[in-house]
């Protein structure tokens, strides 16, 4: 499986697998990501002075005016060490832990990032696991010197993927958030799924489908199932042009095409002419 950075689009990185098939993802800009570790960072300040708070009342449940612990002679002072080494410890958790707990639990996002709207995926497209969250995230502080992500935004300015340390070191890349795609609203678009063209262009009309009654109702689920998983990056690349591919030799219905997004738009063509012939 090879990668590249498509010369013609400065922010697409396209993977091209043994196959032949070409699949692209929208490089997240600096723009977007700053706004998402804005967005994270004011989080995280929010929640450390929720922590400081805290850690104030109960500091101050355990001494009196004087700032004795206790109100009386023997009563030990453990509780004082004990509330700050919580505070210490929960202020790792929250600095370390956000980013490492939501990235993993959210599929490659964190609240900033998804507002921003990017994702963390894998070099090969396929979604992040633990180490790969783990690595970027541990590397964040090298790329946060000499402060405020200096090195990290220098290191994104001189690669053409917008790539810090982190994920160099894990192997990662941060794009665009793909359209979402409800699966009770697939094949429903107003939108034709394949571009208009004029001669020499590709056909504005869709595939024909003569043979869509061969298509089960629990392969049209799965077809559903495949394309919300897509969406969300939750798949290997080469998967949705796989199945495409053996549908489109299934239903007697021309070749989808050659890149990813081709692919896609055949699948949710099938999905639409599928609903269309039941009466959906």
């Amino acid at each position: 499986m090879a990668y590249q950075h498509d010369g013609q689009n400065s922010d697409e990185y396209t993977i091209a697998t043994p196959e032949n098939i070409t699949f692209g993802y929208e490089v997240a800009g600096i723009g977007s990501r700053f706004i998402g570790a804005l967005i994270d960072t004011l989080i995280i300040g929010v929640l450390l002075l929720l922590a400081n708070l805290l850690v104030a009342v109960f500091l101050a449940t355990v001494t009196d005016d004087s700032g004795v612990i206790g109100n009386f002679e023997d009563d030990p002072g453990w509780l004082v060490g004990l509330g700050i080494a919580l505070y210490t410890l929960l202020q790792f958790a929250l600095i370390w832990g956000y980013y490492i707990l939501f990235e993993l639990g959210w599929h490659g996002q964190t609240p900033g990032k998804r507002l921003a709207g990017t994702r963390v995926v894998r070099l090969d497209g396929s979604g992040v696991g633990f180490l790969e969250v783990t690595i970027r995230n541990l590397v964040r502080i090298v790329d946060f010197l000499p402060f405020a992500y200096a090195l990290g935004f220098v290191i994104m300015f001189l690669n053409r993927n917008a790539q810090r340390l982190g994920d160099f070191a894990a192997g990662t890349l941060v794009i665009r958030q793909q359209r979402e795609i409800r699966l009770d609203q697939l094949g429903r678009s107003s939108q034709r799924p394949f571009p208009s063209t004029a001669a020499g262009g590709s056909s504005d009309a869709a595939p024909p489908m003569p043979n869509i009654r061969r298509l089960t109702a629990d392969e049209y689920q799965l077809i559903c199932d495949l394309l919300d998983r897509q969406a969300r990056a939750l798949l290997p690349p080469d998967m949705v042009p796989r199945v495409a591919l053996a549908l489109a030799a299934r239903l007697g219905a021309p070749p989808p095409g050659t890149t990813g997004r081709d692919y896609q738009r055949f699948l949710e063509q099938i999905v639409e002419t599928y609903r269309n012939s039941s009466g959906d």
